[in-house]
């Protein structure tokens, strides 16, 4: 095998995990947005931010969470796919950087859709008059979401490797456009 086939192997599930996080966090904040507007209100547990009173609760924040899984998993599942696809001479190393890539990407995505988002209205409350109106924010509820990435990436990443890696009746594994190993039956 030569040296090109290894870094591309490397190289290239790194840099579409980076750009793939990237359009993530850009769709991500897109889809969910725009923020949900509540009011400050005087509880007996002093000022706090409560969304719009017709809001079931915690229907935004679901929708956040849900929205990033959703997004994430589409997005892993195509890295894994083209990663296994530039990687199948090299499965070990392209294990390794989809790994990475996932993992790269999970934080891109979550960094690039918070900062567009506006910052936690409980954050302000005392800073702030009782009926004062302030945006949402947009938020991951848990650790489990994060998973997506590195999940949806190995899974298309498996995928793929097995059907380009197939075995033949005798057990050895082939690969398609290389020659068996089986004798040719004549005719």
């Amino acid at each position: 095998m030569r040296p090109q086939e290894a870094l591309r192997a490397i190289v290239v599930p790194v840099v579409l995990g980076v750009a793939l996080g990237a359009a993530g966090g850009w769709l991500w904040w897109t889809w969910w947005g725009p923020a949900p507007e509540g009011k400050v209100y005087d509880t007996a547990a002093g000022p706090t931010w409560y969304p719009d009173p017709f809001d079931p609760g915690i229907t935004r924040d679901f929708s956040g969470t849900a929205d990033f899984v959703v997004i994430a998993f589409g997005l892993a599942l195509l890295l894994g796919v083209v990663a296994g696809w530039f990687a199948r001479d090299r499965a070990l190393a392209g294990l390794a950087a989809v790994a990475v890539a996932s993992v790269v990407a999970g934080a891109l995505m979550t960094v690039i859709g918070l900062v567009q988002s506006p910052s936690d209205p409980q954050d302000k409350v005392d800073e702030v008059k009782i009926g004062t109106e302030l945006p949402g924010h947009l938020e991951v509820s848990g650790w489990t979401p994060y998973l997506a990435w590195p999940v949806g990436s190995l899974l298309g990443y498996l995928v793929v490797m097995l059907a380009l890696n197939s075995r033949t009746p005798s057990g050895e594994w082939e690969r398609p456009g290389q020659p068996s190993s089986e004798p040719a039956l004549q005719d």
